[in-house]
């Protein structure tokens, strides 16, 4: 059974990711957390001070727990799968702590979200939540942008640089969300030289244990920077679907140092994974 935590906060973006995953995955059994993160400083002191208790428990804990209620019910009639469990969780925390929380106590594989994408002027690719749990949240995660219907992924890019290590367990991670009979892995080694081949020895090595030669197309770059590397294949290729993996003290360096963020709007529009070293 995989442990996957949902979190909503009740938008089509949060209800849109909760759709694409259970489409993906299902033919595997879950135990589904959905999971709402209540902001407790939008409630100020006067708020406490002036608000009754019956409206005070309405706003914080009946109206949320009664969406939570609504949202599962919606879920099981819609997919009416029996290897599909839910259950529901509120949490007053900040909200990576609440995150943390529930992947350490529910034992969790997956955590799944929904993000805007790039909103217009501000050219933000990632909400602040979003970021957050990419930073201080060391776990699996899915990333599924607002709007994104839902397609079994067909071409998958995985971007490496020399900080990246390719082996077996990552793969089979990967491979867990992804059939590989039905997909096509694009592996990109991005290195500083081209003499050092190494990676690329033991990249090839570490593929062919569990694909075949016609499941993956694996190209060694040299001497460019991973964001036009990524910029340019994704551009010539029907690439629907990513996975990055990071350190959380360098992401934002070895995916954005020099270029304009706009650059980098496809990540905002396919699904993303992201794992952690």
């Amino acid at each position: 059974m995989k442990n996957i935590l949902l979190l909503t906060d009740f938008s089509d973006s949060s209800k849109n990711a909760i759709h694409y995953v259970l489409q993906l995955l299902e033919a595997q059994t879950l135990n589904c957390h959905l999971v709402y993160v209540h902001k407790a400083s939008t409630f100020t002191s006067a708020d406490l001070m002036t608000t009754g208790n019956d409206n005070l428990y309405a706003s914080i804990v009946k109206s949320p727990k009664e969406d939570l209620e609504d949202l599962m019910a919606t879920l099981q009639n819609i997919y009416k799968n029996s290897s599909h469990t839910f259950s529901i969780h509120i949490d007053y925390d900040v909200f990576t702590d609440a995150i943390n929380q529930l992947v350490e106590l529910q034992t969790i594989d997956l955590i799944v979200m929904g993000t805007n994408g790039v909103t217009g002027a501000d050219e933000v690719v990632f909400g602040s939540n979003t970021l957050n749990v990419i930073r201080k949240v060391d776990c699996p995660t899915l990333i599924i942008p607002k709007d994104f219907e839902f397609k079994k992924p067909k071409e998958v890019l995985i971007p490496l640089d020399e900080k990246d290590e390719l082996n077996s367990n990552r793969l089979q991670t990967i491979l867990e969300l992804i059939d590989k009979k039905d997909s096509k892995y694009h592996i990109l080694r991005i290195t500083e030289s081209a003499e050092n081949d190494s990676f690329a020895i033991n990249d090839t090595k570490t593929l062919k244990q569990l694909f075949d030669t016609s499941h993956y197309d694996y190209h060694n770059i040299s001497n460019v920077p991973m964001h036009h590397v990524v910029d340019t294949y994704v551009q010539t290729h029907t690439i629907d679907f990513e996975v990055f993996i990071i350190q959380k003290t360098s992401f934002f360096e070895r995916l954005f140092s020099g270029s304009p963020i706009t650059k980098h709007s496809k990540i905002a529009t396919i699904p993303l994974f992201i794992l952690h070293d």
